[in-house]
């Protein structure tokens, strides 16, 4: 339509904290004020964001892009890497040349946190929605040319958004662009969580209350913390962690991401720490948000008590969330079988991937297989990833 303009601004501050959040309520932490004004903070990725006013100037869209050139992230972060993916999709590694043809590459909507989207004003019809969308994808594709992007991805968004991001953004390329390909990813992993049932009904099932007394039996304390106060204590426990299974993280990279975080979202934190006597042995980061209680990160040393990490990263965590009334406990993904026993619920997400030119045929079709990820939620949840009716209005 001829009333919409997209510009672009380099911070969200420019855009404004109600401004931000008033688009993006009930899109969850990942897509609040806090978390992405967390994120343009990396100097890995060149932050962009796209905004859609109408004629009289109101705001009716935005959404964060990030450019990334390949240079060095936590390894959680690869989740976002295009070329990563198809590789783990082929079952087979990618030649140096091959991962570099996907660079740089654009990612639109999130670049950690496995939660994406267009934030955009829920009072919209669905013919102005479908337009607000075409518009901003036009200037995404518009973006990628003038920074030179090789690839463009949106990864990790409600598979409820999918069908009319990828009708956008097909209208945005023409009939001689290359459109997206649909791939499904992963499931977030929600615990419920009844408002006033205090810490008796968060233990209510047999499981919880057995993995309870023995955790309860064997650990010396459990103290409450910001990050700011304890980011030199847990950085050794998760690098520790993310070693453990298979991750090149080293102390020194983990101390940097949760210092990072501190300026942003150090409000919003609440870390459970695990002591063996004076010693910190393991703990629970956890952000507090409108809709509940996201479990970030979590690591444990050889000497924390049995279940630690069921206590720490759900029990604990549900607990709080009944105690502030909060209905959900955000899980995150992976490990869906134990999550799954301990009462998670999926909700599924899927990406939307624009490959680079002239990539074979077999990387292109590798974006639409399932991944491990997913083939793993499927497994445990079955195969709830066909879009579900939206709520009024989709997001």
């Amino acid at each position: 339509m001829d009333d919409l303009s997209v510009t672009t601004r380099r911070s969200v501050t420019e855009i404004g904290e109600d401004v931000w959040n008033g688009l993006a309520a009930g899109d969850g932490f990942y897509l609040g004020y806090p978390w992405v004004a967390w994120s343009e903070t990396d100097r890995s990725f060149d932050t962009t964001y796209l905004v859609v006013q109408d004629a009289a100037g109101t705001t009716l869209a935005a959404v964060a892009t990030y450019l990334w050139h390949g240079a060095s992230v936590p390894s959680m972060n690869l989740a976002y890497s295009p070329s990563h993916m198809a590789e783990e999709n082929l079952g087979r590694p990618l030649s140096p040349e091959e991962h570099a043809a996907f660079l740089p590459v654009l990612l639109v909507g999130s670049r950690a946190g496995y939660h994406g989207a267009v934030a955009i004003a829920d009072d919209l019809t669905v013919d102005r929605r479908d337009a607000v969308l075409t518009a901003l994808f036009t200037e995404v594709e518009a973006l990628a040319a003038r920074r030179g992007a090789a690839s463009v991805a949106l990864l990790y968004t409600p598979v409820a958004n999918v069908a009319a991001y990828q009708a956008a953004w097909t209208r945005a390329v023409g009939p001689d662009g290359s459109p997206p390909v649909a791939a499904p990813l992963s499931a977030e992993a929600v615990l419920p969580v009844h408002v006033g049932e205090g810490s008796a009904g968060a233990a209510g099932r047999r499981e919880w209350r057995r993995e309870r007394r023995r955790y309860e039996a064997a650990v010396d304390r459990v103290e409450t913390v910001p990050l700011s106060a304890c980011v030199d204590v847990i950085a050794p426990l998760l690098g520790a962690t993310q070693r453990k299974y298979g991750g090149p993280d080293t102390d020194a990279d983990m101390h940097a991401y949760f210092a990072s975080q501190v300026p942003a979202l150090d409000a919003c934190s609440h870390v459970f720490l695990e002591y063996a006597g004076d010693t910190v042995v393991g703990f629970s980061l956890n952000y507090l948000w409108p809709d509940g209680v996201y479990v970030r990160a979590a690591g444990f040393a050889e000497a924390a008590a049995p279940y630690s990490y069921f206590n720490l990263s759900m029990y604990r965590p549900r607990e709080l969330a009944a105690e502030r009334g909060l209905g959900l406990v955000h899980l995150g993904a992976g490990t869906y079988g134990a999550k799954r026993a301990r009462g998670a619920e999926p909700r599924w997400t899927a990406g939307l991937v624009r490959p680079p030119v002239g990539v074979s045929a077999e990387i292109v079709r590798s974006f639409a297989s399932p991944g491990s990820d997913h083939q793993q939620a499927v497994r445990v949840w079955g195969d709830g990833t066909h879009p579900q009716p939206p709520r009024a209005p989709e997001r």
